[in-house]
């Protein structure tokens, strides 16, 4: 078992930056004494980029040498922004949360390592969800970087089946029509969702390609990055680091290796204080295998965090629902391929998944129970970390490098990820 921890610092300059207040606006920023050249902000209509609250911009990037990356602010009148990300050196951007037929002002800057800053670029405005369609692709996205056990996500309005192709393979079917209350003002019916849980560890490093199919329909195609540690599946493994000013300056938040994950989870944050550390992230394995089902995740006493993933499977049911912390009964997605189970149970088609923003829980240890055809089969009192809202909007995009992980000679770079409301590794050397 390899131990390490550390105090990291986010690599270059950080620029400050503030969560979303309605009353915030943003002054017009300072100006270098050599400027920057013109930014020329476009927003970029590619296939589904206006929809259910969620935007892609893109922007023409700055020629100069010292450009040490870009803020987004956005608001919702024009000149007035009451909000902004740094998006670190991409030139491109999915903004997320956004009020579902609400008009939106966009504007970019860039700034450099010293922290001098450009003025606007030119304004752009979009209504979200005008031009929205029936489906849309949320995971991954052009440019994504993907690491560890994630999820292949989405939504459809109307739809029979939702299908993904990896690099041109064979057609994998999600499980499809799980509950998405977000949709109902554009799909009128909230059960929309599609998943299916991946490894990504099993595409190896670099660029790959995912098209989407809604009965037979391609309607997504995203070419994202993988970054994996060298192994299908890492074991053995415990780890434990802090990352100093995140999710702002004077943050301290402290991320923890997952074996389950086989990525990094959140497990604690405060203003740079102490605050207990947790035992062990190793997956508790009390269950018997030849019962013919498993809840996978989450798991006895593990640590979640951000955007996740209930997942496991069950040999033969006609569906799967769980309930967190007594409420109301979820639908899983339950019959997705799972050839891992064939040997137990004569059939592939077990996996069941529910997306889930652990942060709308709250801090603290959470149970979940899990039921097939109504009966319960498996429980697990797991512990939630956030970092104080139920989505964060404005966070710097800088990346850690954590050293000595996995291995005492080889470094990891984390990055945050909006989209997944988690960090995500970017590369390893």
């Amino acid at each position: 078992m390899t131990t390490q921890t550390g105090n990291i610092s986010g690599d270059g300059s950080l620029v400050g930056y503030k969560m979303f207040q309605a009353s915030t606006r943003y002054p017009k920023p300072s100006i270098p004494s050599r400027l920057f050249g013109a930014l020329g902000l476009m927003l970029a209509f590619h296939s589904l980029d206006v929809l259910a609250g969620q935007l892609n911009l893109a922007w023409d990037p700055n020629s100069e040498p010292e450009v040490a990356g870009y803020r987004l602010y956005y608001g919702q009148a024009s000149g007035e922004y009451t909000a902004s990300v740094d998006v670190g050196q991409q030139s491109q951007f999915t903004l997320f949360g956004l009020e579902v037929g609400q008009r939106y002002y966009f504007a970019v800057t860039a700034y450099s390592a010293l922290g001098f800053q450009s003025g606007f670029s030119n304004e752009v405005s979009a209504v979200i969800g005008t031009d929205a369609r029936d489906t849309f692709l949320e995971s991954p996205t052009n440019g994504s970087f993907e690491s560890g056990i994630g999820l292949i996500r989405g939504w459809a309005c109307g739809a029979s089946n939702v299908d993904v192709a990896i690099d041109g393979g064979e057609r994998l079917a999600t499980a499809y029509g799980t509950r998405r209350g977000d949709t109902a003002a554009v799909c009128g019916k909230d059960d929309t969702g599609f998943g299916l849980t991946i490894n990504w560890n099993t595409l190896g490093d670099g660029m790959h390609e995912l098209s989407a199919y809604a009965d037979g329909v391609e309607f997504a195609d995203v070419a994202f990055n993988v970054t994996t540690l060298g192994a299908d599946y890492l074991e053995g493994i415990d780890a434990e680091y802090s990352l100093s000013d995140f999710p702002q300056l004077g943050n301290q938040t402290r991320i923890a290796w997952s074996e389950p994950h086989q990525n990094f989870v959140i497990v604690g944050y405060d203003n740079a204080s102490s605050f207990a550390l947790r035992n062990s992230l190793s997956p508790v394995e009390t269950y018997d295998e030849s019962l013919g089902f498993f809840l996978e995740s989450p798991s006895e006493g593990s640590y979640e965090s951000g955007i996740g993933l209930v997942r496991g499977w069950v040999c033969n049911a006609s569906g799967v629902d769980v309930r967190i912390d007594d409420g109301d009964p979820l639908s899983t997605a339950y019959g997705t391929y799972r050839g891992d189970t064939t040997a137990v149970c004569g059939t592939p088609f077990t996996g069941f998944g529910l997306t889930f923003n652990w942060n709308e829980l709250g801090d603290g240890p959470h149970l979940l129970r899990a039921f097939a055809d109504g009966v319960e089969f498996a429980s697990a009192v797991f512990n939630v970390t956030t970092l104080g809202t139920n989505y964060l909007y404005d966070a710097s995009s800088q990346t850690y490098t954590l050293t000595g992980f996995p291995f005492p000679d080889r470094d990891t770079r984390v990055r945050w990820s909006p989209a997944h409301q988690n960090f995500v590794i970017v590369g390893s050397d």
